[in-house]
């Protein structure tokens, strides 16, 4: 089956920042085959991230992915991190920073795999990924002003990313290099779940 969809990102009162056309294929063993093919507006500048987030049972604790690890890794933040087969408790990938924020996340991975003992989901590409995994949502990160005040979803969010903009901004440095934004006009990002 194949479901075939248009989408769009907008900014309140401007136009699309990305128009994307996502297929998704269901397949007879039950994976599902995602592709996006995005366009941005070249008005605007980098993008902060670009994936997919899924909610899954607070159940799904066990994570194995080969990628950048064990610690946790962006494009422009990875010189502690080394390729590898890394296995960890969703509790483990969070980093207890003082001020909360996006943390966590693991780039050049070609799968990642959560369990929660009894069945599992794999999600792979042929080309690497970021992602992550955590009991708090992007938005409770964003929002508290410290790391004791944050609750716990109730679920585990998984972040599977075709790229995030490096980390480094020019807040009080200088500006992110080239290399590490997300600044392309077009690209396709392609992943396969499956379940088990």
């Amino acid at each position: 089956m194949i479901l075939q969809t248009k989408l769009s990102i907008v900014a309140v009162a401007l136009q699309n920042v990305l128009e994307i056309q996502a297929t998704w294929r269901i397949q007879v063993n039950g994976a599902l085959n995602v592709k996006f093919e995005v366009k941005k507006d070249k008005e605007f500048l980098e993008l902060p991230r670009f994936g997919i987030r899924m909610f899954l049972k607070k159940d799904y604790r066990q994570v194995t992915y080969y990628g950048m690890g064990p610690y946790e890794s962006y494009v422009d933040k990875c010189r502690a991190s080394y390729h590898g087969l890394f296995t960890a408790e969703v509790s483990e990938l969070h980093e207890d920073y003082l001020k909360p924020q996006e943390n966590g996340s693991h780039c050049g991975c070609s799968y990642v795999v959560i369990s929660d003992g009894e069945s599992t989901i794999t999600a792979t590409s042929a080309q690497e990924f970021s992602f992550n995994a955590s009991v708090y949502t992007q938005e409770e990160l964003t929002v508290k002003k410290h790391n004791f005040e944050l609750e716990d979803s109730g679920n585990v969010v998984l972040c599977l990313d075709y790229a995030q903009n490096g980390i480094g901004s020019n807040s009080c440095g200088p500006e992110l290099k080239k290399e590490y934004r997300l600044d392309e006009e077009t690209f396709t990002f392609k992943v396969k779940l499956i379940p088990y």
